[in-house]
């Protein structure tokens, strides 16, 4: 690092060298045709065209003082000042009295963000041409207020340019101003790398390694990888080489206000690399830039990776495909709910509570501690929008630019919710589009799409996504934005290409299905790291054209039913043919609140105790937040500890009820999953938990006993175990043989959860 340290100060001396201007300049305003849009930001003063004091063309700008010790004029235009490194102005103040006149000039950028000169001094009664440097390192405009920094791409989008005059006494006259140009840069510009940073010299195994820079040159779309290509190239240890985008990046500052969470942003605009080592050793790596038809390589030296606690990424296990373990082989089962977004308007009752709203990454915050203190370790969350989308149109939300252009604001938005998900334990399925973005119905958000030709865009329906090469090569720019800023961490469990893909436009499953074999093998080539691939579809009997795409890894989907246990055995019954692993994503009805807690309940256990990949993750997080049901998720928790499914085979249960007198009860039900020496099962009140019409009344449930099939006889360890608090209230050891053995079960109301266990 010595070494790349030592280059990059001496090439900043070399540009700071061939820094030169350009003599021709643009003129912006001449005046020549009106006030071209200028304004008085003072009512008392006014503003005129005027053949006085001309210093080009025929009219100059006049503004009239009445009497004041401050004078201010603006344009409110959108103008791109990218290319050019200094503003030239000609002022005359004549007076017959004795003054002192000062001025700034301002402009506030694409964020509203103001920046502002120092003072410069005017003597009344002299023209002066005033030669202002805006070049990409200028020195010139400091923020009025905030932490931006000015650079290279804060002129790109100038929304406001203005001149605020100050007078030592009142002053009554006339201000002329005229022949403001843009005056641009020099053609060429040597190509180096400076601000060079990095975030360690010692990097622990699968954690971030990242390197950040400044180059001296502005592009018009720096997202592009037509336009700029950078890349990492690191060695391991071993003599691999991977190939790592770098990425366009702002960073900012998050505050919690009355209206919400507001984000401000900080410093200036740079490049970013991020690169997450799997080998331990010393890794060399070079940076490589391609523009315009030229390439330059930087060696940028080593860094060394040590032996850490990250467990690393989440994988399919080498020997078990159906299970998913870390990259060190420890075992990882998913428990965990949806946090789409930070909140959510929809409700599935009259809520007894006001959602939160606004929150922002706040809301991650709380949620991420809630459930790591309740060993919760999986979410499923949308870039949506409203939330940590990054393409979109302008007239949504002033940090979206339309196709290509991506938002800094909401990725940093993702940085910080996987920083924070990294020091929870919380994994995450990171859904790429929801359906609402290419629907007419339901949730239809088409009409703000920028691939929507009424957006300026190309697409004149939704359908034509699946099938158009024009928006198939801007949504892969997409993901190798997000597989450069975010595919380093470990913390993405699953790369969900789709949210209810069958929910979209006038759904036709052969494009659907081709999309796919077309867009997740292009994804898992950018992917170094190889996240796993799914793609989710809303109905639960839909679609097996899909479900058959090799690629499509998980088959996932939806269970919302007040009769979930059914729903949940009869959702696994139909996906096993597939030979996929299997989870459901989304789940939760109730028409109040204890019907909704309950519907919670039981879907947890009845998707847990099944061979699926993970838990059913629950809708409604609001309702989880305000209602602290956390605890539910702790107590399953608690009772799979140290329940390790690979190479189980388990499969769904045969296990029944009977009654103490040999008849088949219909008042309780059961569920599980077992293999020829273990079962977990889950014995619930039918009436509350898998009913149309679910009961109120809670009722005692005794003289039943439990009949299930053993296929290796021995001696059994049997426990009993209290579903809402996750402890074990009853164990006993029990003889049981090959065939169809009884248990008998304790008296209980709702539910227990029983473990069934061959000694060893």
């Amino acid at each position: 690092m010595k070494l790349m340290r030592k280059l990059t100060f001496n090439i900043i001396i070399a540009f700071f060298a061939c820094f030169v201007w350009h003599a021709t300049a643009e003129v912006l305003f001449d005046f020549e045709n009106g006030t071209q849009n200028w304004t008085s930001v003072y009512e008392q003063q006014t503003l005129k065209v005027s053949k006085n004091f001309v210093s080009s063309g025929a009219n100059s700008l006049a503004i009239d003082v009445p009497g004041m010790k401050e004078s201010w004029i603006k344009v409110d235009t959108d103008f791109d000042l990218t290319h050019s490194d200094a503003l030239s102005l000609d002022i005359y103040i004549p007076s017959k009295t004795k003054n002192y006149v000062s001025f700034i000039c301002y402009i506030k950028d694409k964020n509203w963000t103001w920046f502002q000169t120092g003072l410069y001094q005017i003597n009344l009664n002299e023209k002066k041409r005033f030669t202002i440097d805006i070049s990409d390192t200028s020195s010139q405009w400091q923020p009025a207020a905030g932490l931006a920094c000015w650079d290279g791409y804060t002129k790109r989008n100038i929304r406001e340019f203005g001149i605020k005059f100050f007078f030592y006494f009142p002053f009554s006259g006339t201000v002329y101003i005229d022949n403001i140009q843009a005056i641009p840069g020099q053609n060429e510009q040597q190509i180096f790398l400076f601000n060079f940073e990095t975030n360690a010299e010692t990097i622990p195994q699968y954690d971030k390694f990242e390197v950040s820079f400044e180059i001296p040159l502005v592009f018009d779309n720096p997202f592009d990888p037509d336009e700029i290509d950078i890349s990492g190239i690191f060695y391991s240890p071993s003599g691999k080489k991977i190939s790592v985008p770098a990425f366009f990046y702002r960073d900012f500052i998050r505050c919690l206000e009355e209206n919400g969470e507001k984000l401000y942003p900080y410093g200036k605009h740079r490049w970013c690399i991020r690169f997450a080592p799997e080998e331990i050793g010393d890794y060399r790596y070079e940076i490589v830039l391609s523009f315009a038809g030229k390439t330059k390589k930087f060696d940028c030296g080593w860094f060394k990776c040590v032996a850490g606690t990250n467990p690393g990424f989440i994988r399919w296990d080498n020997q078990d495909p159906q299970c998913l373990s870390f990259s060190n082989g420890d075992f990882f089962y998913p428990i965990g709910h949806v946090l789409r977004s930070p909140d959510d308007v929809r409700q599935p009752y009259k809520y007894e509570f006001t959602p939160d709203k606004g929150k922002g990454t706040f809301a991650y915050d709380d949620y991420f501690k809630k459930m790591k203190d309740n060993f919760e370790n999986y979410i499923r969350m949308w870039m949506g929008a409203w939330w940590v989308g990054i393409e979109w149109t302008p007239a949504y939300a002033q940090h979206y630019e339309g196709i290509g252009r991506y938002s800094l604001e909401n990725s940093w938005k993702l940085d910080y919710v996987l920083d924070i998900a990294r020091q929870n334990g919380i994994y995450i399925v990171l859904t790429l589009i929801n359906h609402g973005q290419f629907s007419i119905r339901p949730d239809a958000e088409w009409w703000d799409n920028p691939y929507n030709v009424i957006n300026g865009g190309f697409l004149s329906s939704p359908d034509e996504f699946f099938y158009s090469s024009e928006a198939e090569k801007w949504f892969l720019k997409r993901l190798r934005y997000i597989v450069a800023r975010w595919g380093y961490s470990t913390q993405i469990a699953f790369w969900e290409m789709w949210n209810e893909v069958d929910l979209t436009g006038y759904y036709d499953s052969k494009n659907i299905r081709q999309w796919h074999e077309r867009l997740i093998p292009l994804l898992k080539k950018m992917d170094p790291y190889k996240h796993p691939v799914t793609s989710h579809i809303c109905r639960p009997n839909a679609d097996p054209m899909v479900w058959i795409v090799k690629d499509i890894e998980t088959l996932v989907s939806n269970a919302y039913s007040q009769t979930v246990v059914d729903t949940m055995r009869e959702y696994y019954f139909k996906r096993k043919p597939f030979e996929k692993p299997m989870q459901i994503h989304e789940f939760g009805v109730g028409r109040n609140s204890r019907e909704l807690e309950n519907n919670l309940h039981a879907g947890l256990w009845t998707s847990s105790l099944s061979p699926m990949l993970g838990t059913a993750l629950f809708w409604w997080w609001p309702f989880i937040d305000k209602k602290d049901l956390y605890f539910h998720y702790k107590a399953l928790a608690l009772f799979l500890k140290g329940v390790d499914r690979r190479g189980k085979n388990f499969q769904i249960s045969t296990a029944k009820l009977m009654s103490t007198t040999g008849s088949v009860t219909s008042k309780a039900g059961v569920t599980g999953m077992q293999n020829m020496s273990s079962a977990y099962l889950w014995i619930y009140d039918n009436s509350i938990f898998n009913s149309r019409v679910p009961s109120e009344k809670e009722q005692l449930i005794d003289d039943v006993k439990l009949v299930v099939e053993v296929f290796e006889p021995g001696i059994y360890k049997v426990e009993f175990w209290d579903t809402y608090n996750g402890r074990k209230f009853s164990e006993f050891e029990k003889k049981l043989d090959k065939g169809e053995c009884e248990i008998l079960l304790p008296a209980f109301t709702k539910d227990i959860a029983i473990k069934i266990e061959k000694k060893l």
